[in-house]
């Protein structure tokens, strides 16, 4: 989705300091997408805070005032992108009354959501290649999960009251088994490509790779109910 063009009217005299604001919010968000990126491709320890800033068109002087150092800049990174998925995800039109659909909703945002940020995919690999030692720091981390967790708890007790899912489904492994069929083709797509000879980048692959997830998920779900 695009971004419609806008024009700012010129601010009253009275509103001088504004621009002023509106300048260091634009730099500090300057700052946070040059560090994603650089921050997704070589993780914490191999980021280069003069790259970052060369990128963002600032000075390390301002870098350090609104982040304190290398690793503030990097937990404000991690958990901007955690808060991100997270309001996204909240976005989603879930009946609870019908959670098959509701979890097959889930399934489809997730796969497309980690297709369309794959700077937060390559955040989450390195992040994990450091065993999620910044992550497991952040209270913003876990937290913004607590909604995720009960929406997926009320669509599971919701689909086994209806006699619609099996009766020993456990929240915490269905979400893990909806993000490594969101992310696992994106994470070794490459090595698997070679591997298989075939070419998972394409969108006919993709979308093929969508479909079999969403059967896979109801056919899980559903095996046993009473």
């Amino acid at each position: 989705m695009t971004d419609a063009l806008t024009l700012d009217a010129p601010a009253p005299l009275e509103d001088a300091p504004a621009p002023r604001k509106r300048d260091a919010e634009r730099t500090r968000k300057a700052i946070l997408a040059a560090a994603l990126k650089e921050f997704s491709q070589a993780g914490f320890a191999g980021a280069r805070i003069e790259k970052i800033v060369r990128a963002a068109k600032c000075n390390i002087r301002m870098l350090y005032h609104y982040f304190g150092d290398k690793k503030g800049l990097y937990m404000a990174v991690l958990e901007a992108a955690y808060v991100d998925l997270r309001a996204r995800e909240a976005e989603l039109k879930i009946d609870f009354d019908k959670p098959l659909e509701g979890l097959l909703e889930l399934q489809r945002f997730t796969f497309n959501y980690f297709e369309k940020n794959p700077k937060f995919e390559g955040l989450l690999r390195n992040e994990n290649l450091a065993h999620g030692k910044f992550a497991a720091q952040s209270r913003v981390v876990t937290e913004t999960a607590f909604p995720l967790r009960r929406t997926i708890e009320r669509l599971i007790e919701s689909g086994q009251r209806q006699g619609l899912f099996r009766p020993d489904l456990d929240p915490v492994q269905l979400y893990v088994t909806i993000a490594a069929m969101s992310r696992f083709h994106l994470a070794n797509g490459y090595s698997l490509s070679a591997t298989l000879d075939t070419d998972m980048t394409t969108a006919e692959w993709r979308k093929a790779r969508l479909a079999h997830s969403l059967a896979l998920l109801e056919g899980y779900l559903t095996a046993g109910r009473r």
